[in-house]
């Protein structure tokens, strides 16, 4: 029997929005036991919980458990990823780093985009973003290759 008592939680288990999963406690309260039921109104489980959950109150239990369990995933897939060394912690970086830079900087030298990304993140380069020597920076702004651009980024750093 569903009582306000022992319910924790009631939301849909499938996108057409037929069935319900309700989780109540044991009459012990040692154990969950969870409930399958159709969304049905002459169905007798159904009316049990309806007097509890409001239909409404099931579609936002439903939304709220697929925003957290989207949360959740994104949380782990992350988590696995910077164990695997696929991602990086610019404030923590590992041996594992460096590899992949190496490929970055002198794989495909003239690939545009990473070009400009290089670019770009050197002028976020404090010593380079303020330096005088405008014709450097000039340069490095318009270099065809990323071997140009870190040779040029190297002479305005020093």
């Amino acid at each position: 029997m569903i009582t306000k008592d022992n319910l924790i939680s009631a939301y849909f288990i499938d996108n057409d929005r037929k069935n319900i999963e309700v989780l109540i406690k044991s009459e012990d309260e040692k154990q969950v036991i969870p409930i399958i039921m159709p969304f049905d109104k002459t169905d007798s489980k159904f009316i049990e919980l309806n007097a509890i959950v409001t239909v409404d109150q099931l579609h936002e239990n439903t939304y709220n458990k697929k925003k957290q369990e989207q949360k959740d995933f994104e949380e782990l897939t992350i988590e696995i990823a910077r164990k695997n060394g696929l991602v990086f912690d610019e404030y923590k970086l590992d041996t594992k780093f460096y590899p992949t830079l190496i490929k970055a900087m002198f794989n495909e030298l003239e690939n545009e985009d990473h070009l400009f990304a290089l670019k770009l993140a050197l002028f976020e380069v404090e010593k380079i973003r303020d330096s005088e020597n405008n014709e450097l920076k000039k340069k490095l702004r318009q270099s065809k290759n990323k071997l140009d651009v870190l040779k040029l980024a190297i002479e305005l750093l020093n």
